[in-house]
């Protein structure tokens, strides 16, 4: 018998049974299908803080503007800010404090906490972004408004893009699947 005639023969067999699972069990297995599809948006909120908060504390190891870097190395900082000018390296590194906990956001969330941010249309990037900016102010950062707005800009859309990316590549995988 082939694997695909097991299969068939499993389903017509199940299709014909006459028993009825209990009520509540019925009643518990809905409800808890219905709570993986549809992930509470605060939870998701905070799960995609929790680990840009992580992120985002890493990347400050690595870049000299609050003295926390490891290497103390200001060489990437000066190539953005001398090759693109300082508009184009505050984008560059809201892209990068963002868009690094994007991407490890896209591989520790499932696909419908994905979705749910990315029915959010960027509103989770961009209040995280705000959040991060107010962290900045607590620890001493100078924030100028150009430069500001460029850099939620950089940060939010990279991560924006970087989330609904991956959301479509894990679907798209699942569908070859």
């Amino acid at each position: 018998m082939t694997k695909k005639n097991k299969f068939k023969d499993d389903y017509n067999d199940f299709i014909s049974s006459k028993e009825v699972a209990p009520r509540n069990i019925s009643h518990s297995i809905i409800d808890r299908v219905k709570a993986d599809l549809n992930p509470s948006k605060q939870l998701v909120f905070i799960k995609l803080l929790s680990l840009q908060l992580f992120t985002g504390l890493i990347t400050m190891f690595f870049c000299p503007q609050f003295k926390m870097s490891l290497t103390n190395n200001h060489e990437l900082f000066h190539y953005f800010h001398h090759n693109f000018g300082e508009h184009i390296c505050m984008m560059i590194c809201g892209a990068i404090f963002l868009g690094s906990g994007a991407i490890v956001a896209s591989y520790i969330l499932d696909l419908e906490e994905l979705r749910v941010i990315k029915n959010s249309k960027g509103l989770y990037t961009l209040a995280i972004s705000g959040l991060s900016l107010v962290v900045f102010l607590i620890f001493g950062a100078k924030l100028y408004l150009d430069l500001t707005l460029l850099w939620v800009l950089g940060a939010s859309l990279a991560a924006t893009v970087m989330l609904a990316f991956n959301y479509f590549l894990r679907r798209r995988f699942l569908q070859l699947a």
